[in-house]
């Protein structure tokens, strides 16, 4: 079978699952329109057809999903993903909703007064992305940050998983977040809560930033950077309990920098089929996460200086309080 062909088969993709009912939303797609794709959560239509479907969990046993690309949010997953597939032996999967969908039934999964246990849940997830790859190929998956709150299930030492973690620097973070708008800051805000009911000190921490001013954006900038510090913790918790070095953290400052040596880097961890020695590096020349978008950087520069000049007190505040309330976590 040529390529081509194989790109355009038809797939029976998880799309939805409900763990608490016991149904799922299976697809109809293509590995074409997976990779095409810069969310697999629905805010894009890549499939041509779909079915409610009695939740089935008993392990597959097929290759499942076991490489992962974690990250904070904001800070170039999407484009490292869009750089580490090939077209060929690489499918990198986008935000895929089925395992949101996990991380926000966490809670009832976890109790046991749903149709599925958590982790035969992620199991059955992680067994269909994974059979999504072509024959002799391999299926990366970039998670949503939504799913950093079920990270340590996702990556329990037992399980044989790869993963990178993605992240920048914190006042960079706010700054991508406040550039978003109000939509991206809610959304952090909400995650933010999340992250906090995960631990008594991660709560603590956020409702002592809530508390900390009467004015809500720097409650919004103080709670952001609560959640990038929390997000940072769960990934050192992650990569301490299996070991790992160093190099699975990557920071967009240096994917910026230096693609080539971050994707090297990228392709060891993750144990990726290596791109041939004469073949370059990957051009990027739209917008990661909106192909028919262009992105100019020097823009991008002049958005993130209106940024600073309306929000970079706001941001020194923030960062200053956090240092002072146990940023490190």
């Amino acid at each position: 079978m040529t390529t081509s062909a194989a790109a355009e088969r038809e797939i029976a993709f998880l799309h939805r699952l409900d763990g608490v009912r016991g149904d799922a939303v299976m697809v109809g797609t293509t590995s074409a329109r997976l990779r095409q794709a810069s969310f697999l959560d629905g805010r894009e239509r890549f499939w041509s057809s779909e079915t409610l479907q009695p939740l089935h969990l008993p392990h597959r046993g097929e290759q499942a999903a076991s490489r992962f690309i974690f990250h904070v949010g904001f800070c170039g997953s999407t484009l490292l993903a869009r750089l580490l597939d090939n077209g060929r032996h690489i499918l990198a999967l986008k935000e895929p909703q089925c395992l949101a969908d996990i991380a926000s039934q966490r809670e009832a999964l976890r109790s046991g007064s749903a149709a599925a246990p958590l982790q035969a849940a992620i199991d059955h997830a992680l067994d269909w992305l994974g059979a999504c790859a072509q024959e002799g190929g391999v299926v990366v998956v970039k998670p949503t940050n939504w799913v950093n709150l079920i990270v340590a299930d996702l990556c329990p030492p037992e399980r044989p998983v790869r993963a990178v973690f993605v992240s920048m620097e914190r006042r960079a973070y706010l700054g991508a977040i406040f550039r978003g708008g109000r939509a991206r800051i809610e959304f952090c805000m909400r995650l933010a809560g999340e992250v906090a009911s995960l631990s008594a000190s991660f709560h603590d921490l956020l409702a002592s930033a809530i508390r900390s001013s009467a004015d809500p954006l720097d409650q919004a900038a103080r709670a952001c950077a609560v959640l990038h510090a929390q997000q940072e913790a769960l990934f050192d918790s992650a990569i301490t309990a299996n070991r790992w070095p160093a190099d699975v953290k990557v920071n967009f400052a240096e994917l910026l920098s230096d693609r080539e040596a971050v994707l090297a880097r990228v392709t060891r961890v993750l144990d990726l089929p290596p791109r041939h020695r004469d073949a370059a590096v990957p051009a990027v020349p739209h917008h990661a996460k909106d192909p028919s978008a262009g992105y100019a950087p020097k823009e991008r520069a002049v958005e993130d200086a209106a940024i600073e000049a309306h929000h970079g007190a706001r941001f020194d505040a923030a960062l200053e309080w956090l240092e002072r309330a146990g940023g490190s976590l």
